[in-house]
């Protein structure tokens, strides 16, 4: 029998309201693990617009049907929602919005009701809660639909890399955005290390280029993000795309790997992510990441969304996407032993912009979870506690 108990956070309600954290890879958990910002959604089944508000809201997960709206949002997605996240584990927290045409971030401090706006929207933000990192997210909305945001000014997507255009570093105290590595940096460098084959492709195609899925490394000190590309009336598909990596002031870029999907940060210097056909574990190296080990290789044989719970990365969260069906599992990694700990059921549509992945996020000590599903016949949030003391390499 699982230790794992799962509980219900949120409810429908009169009105028929949905619920939903933002992704996997950011802190929807404050510091306690007793709080997840999440936001409340009000149709399901069709692109967003510009003029449809979501709620910004606190659940307790001591009290399951709470909800403490803190603000809204015209700046969202299906699959990233607003990014929003709380900042160096509270009382702070931080999301994006659309003001004017464009889109920008709000910080909201949860003791003053306080609500101070960014210039820029911001992907992720670092530990300490001193930098924002953005990308181009009305550029993103348009070559990927599902994960940027509509409005917002000038996707540029006419112009296939920009110069002037890409990651942004923001000091939360003092906004003034810098630009540190541009879309056309980001694919000179790129060129130049990837093997013949792909650089021939890179000229006999008129490719667009963007940055997505931007994360910060533990230490702070540097980030991966995705650079992907496709012909605008062509089909993307998964190999379309490298990591990289960067420090934090936009030097010392290198290729972290190619074909990559669901990267994360093991430590500051490793890496893991799914590619060709595997959860591949990474070193990251210059000019070129090396390859240490494959992480559950005959267990793992389908991409997906999958985090570590413990310091030590021994015991690991993932999920099975992209079904009608979605599996949640625990695996303790030094002895291979495995435990499905929730099925939920109803995730139709299976894929696209639409679907509902369960985006597992735990919070800082590994013993709680978080997930979206369709299972009650629309997206609410669920909890999984881990009931066992004490709880798998974290000592008592």
């Amino acid at each position: 029998m699982t230790q794992w108990r799962c509980t219900q956070l949120s409810f429908a309600g009169q009105s028929g309201h949905a619920h939903t954290h933002s992704y996997y890879d950011i802190p929807v958990f404050d510091e306690t693990g007793r709080a997840i910002v999440a936001h409340r959604l009000f149709f399901s089944g069709r692109k967003p617009t510009s003029d449809d508000r979501i709620e910004i809201g606190i659940v307790n997960t001591d009290e399951p049907g709470s909800w403490d709206q803190i603000g809204t949002s015209s700046a969202w997605s299906w699959q990233q929602g607003p990014l929003a996240q709380w900042i160096a584990g509270g009382p702070r927290l931080i999301w994006n919005d659309a003001e004017e045409n464009r889109h920008v971030a709000r910080i909201f401090n949860r003791e003053t009701r306080s609500i101070k706006t960014l210039p820029m929207p911001v992907y992720s933000v670092d530990r300490e809660g001193r930098h924002a990192f953005s990308i181009n997210m009305a550029r993103l909305n348009t070559v990927r639909p599902g994960y940027g945001y509509p409005g917002g000014g000038d996707a540029r997507v006419d112009e296939a890399r920009p110069g002037d255009d890409g990651i942004w570093r923001m000091a939360l105290d003092d906004p003034s955005p810098k630009l540190i590595l541009s879309v056309s940096q980001a694919v000179d460098f790129m060129r130049r290390n990837i093997g013949w084959r792909l650089r021939l492709k890179q000229f006999r195609h008129r490719y667009v280029y963007w940055f997505n899925h931007l994360k910060l490394s533990p230490d702070g000190k540097r980030f991966t993000v995705k650079l992907r590309w496709r012909e605008l009336d062509g089909a993307r598909n998964d190999r379309m795309g490298v990591s990289l990596t960067c420090n934090t002031d936009g030097t010392d870029l290198r290729l972290l790997a190619t074909a990559t999907s669901h990267v994360i940060w093991k430590t500051s210097d490793v890496l893991y992510f799914w590619s060709e056909g595997a959860v591949r574990e990474y070193e990251d190296r210059s000019p070129r990441g090396t390859e240490r080990a494959l992480l559950a290789p005959d267990l793992i044989d389908a991409n997906v969304h999958i985090r570590h719970l413990d310091p030590n990365a021994q015991t690991y969260v993932f999920d099975t996407p992209y079904r009608e069906k979605i599996d949640l599992f625990i695996l303790d990694r030094a002895t291979g032993n495995h435990e499905r700990i929730g099925r939920f059921e109803g995730h139709t549509p299976e894929r696209g912009e639409f679907r509902c992945d369960l985006h597992p996020c735990p919070n800082a000590r590994g013993d709680r979870i978080v997930v979206t599903s369709m299972m009650s016949g629309m997206r609410q949030l669920y909890l999984f506690s881990w009931n066992g003391a004490p709880f798998p390499d974290h000592g008592s």
